[in-house]
């Protein structure tokens, strides 16, 4: 058994020392490439507060007060949510949420309250937030 797999090695050596040297060479490269991300010293990225400042309102400010893109916080948890008369899911959306602007006009109903939409058997959309 000894002598027929030295037989075979004799047979086939330059392809096994083909693959120990691509396995050898590999086993450097990541090792190397390893070595050279520990030595690198990187500055750590921050954040800062922009320098946008308008008659001492800070940016942060302005978003908040920003009528375009009220915050769900910010308004009225007794505004009228509305939902798709053709909807199987029987899902309800705030005004705010990007769904609510999809359903057609024709397909609109409209709750005064959320408890109003809950007691119909509705339930919140999931991508909605209060």
């Amino acid at each position: 058994m000894l002598t027929k797999f030295l037989k075979f090695i004799k047979i086939c050596q330059s392809d096994i020392i083909l693959a120990i040297t691509v396995v050898l060479i590999s086993i450097t490269a990541f090792n190397l490439g390893k070595i050279s991300a520990f030595k690198q010293q990187k500055t750590p990225i921050t954040i800062t507060e922009p320098g946008d400042r308008v008659q001492g309102i800070g940016y942060s400010q302005k978003l908040e007060n920003n009528s375009l893109n009220p915050k769900p916080s910010t308004l009225n948890p007794n505004s009228p949510v509305v939902a798709s008369k053709n909807s199987t899911s029987k899902v309800y959306h705030f005004p705010w949420c990007s769904s609510a602007s999809k359903i057609a006009d024709k397909n609109k109903l409209t709750f005064t309250t959320e408890a109003a939409a809950i007691s119909a058997g509705y339930t919140l959309a999931g991508n909605c937030t209060r």
